[in-house]
């Protein structure tokens, strides 16, 4: 392993729960908001290249802008169902033919995508705050979420035979994947007995398994992307993880999920 991984979790990991636990909402939602545009900052340049696109991506983040405070505020409530319908479209076809979708795609329909896939994504962390137990919560997704890809990466290293999405990410296998759903689920369980008693044995279980196989879709997503652009890595901005979208793929899916999980079962008031 790279030993530079290691070296940023140390530095990152206390900040990351200093920030999450102590900070009141509105300081947490200015430092999503933060990461969000580095991480759109970085989507639009690995789409479009590092030239000619400043003035489209200076608007594209002030665009975000506006929309994270709506998504704080309240006033997206209403629209973000349908963003993420957006997104899931797009998506689709990224998943379907990376460079296919690429040809198709218009190329000014890549900026609001790109807003709509980062920023809408990410935003729902913000959301996730403001509910009853927003910290657990949080705290909860991060911790389920890395998990399923330590285990992940741990099986698939070991014992990883089969190829899961050979064409988006050909290091990904079968085993992995069930690597990682045993991690998380095993996470969630004992996050319920810690800091998650709202959440019934039976949920965790359900939520660990599924949000192993969904963040891996969130990172087959962004490995589809850049597929489609022939780029490796999103950033060079975390040492030896990459970019910030590198290190949140999985996290722009499995946030949205526990939110709606949460807010419709109500579970967690």
């Amino acid at each position: 392993m790279d030993p530079r991984r290691l070296y940023s979790a140390i530095v990152f990991i206390p900040l990351l729960y200093a920030g999450i636990r102590y900070s009141p909402p509105w300081l947490l939602s200015i430092l999503i908001g933060g990461a969000s545009l580095l991480a759109l900052w970085e989507f639009l340049t690995l789409y479009f290249g590092r030239t000619g696109t400043l003035i489209p991506k200076v608007i594209s983040c002030l665009c975000a802008v506006m929309l994270l405070v709506a998504m704080y505020t309240g006033y997206s409530l209403a629209l973000n169902p349908w963003f993420l319908g957006i997104v899931g479209v797009i998506l689709t076809g990224f998943f379907i033919s990376p460079t296919t979708m690429r040809q198709r795609l218009p190329l000014w329909v890549a900026y609001p995508f790109g807003i709509l896939y980062v920023v809408v994504l990410l935003g729902h962390f913000i959301l996730l705050r403001q509910l009853p137990h927003g910290i657990a919560l949080i705290f909860f997704v991060l911790a389920i979420t890395w998990l399923a890809d330590t285990g992940g990466f741990v099986v698939g290293l070991s014992l990883g035979r089969h190829a899961l999405a050979p064409t988006l990410s050909p290091k990904k296998t079968i085993e992995g994947l069930f690597g990682g759903v045993l991690f998380s689920v095993l996470g969630a369980l004992i996050s319920h007995f810690w800091f998650l008693p709202f959440f019934s044995l039976g949920e965790c279980a359900i939520l660990g398994m599924g949000m192993a196989i969904i963040g891996t879709l969130g990172d087959l997503a962004e490995s589809a992307i850049k597929r489609s652009v022939s780029v490796k890595d999103s950033g060079t901005i975390i040492p030896g993880h990459g970019g910030v979208l590198d290190r949140v793929d999985s996290l722009l899916f499995t946030g949205p999920v526990i939110y709606y999980f949460a807010l419709f079962t109500g579970s967690n008031s």
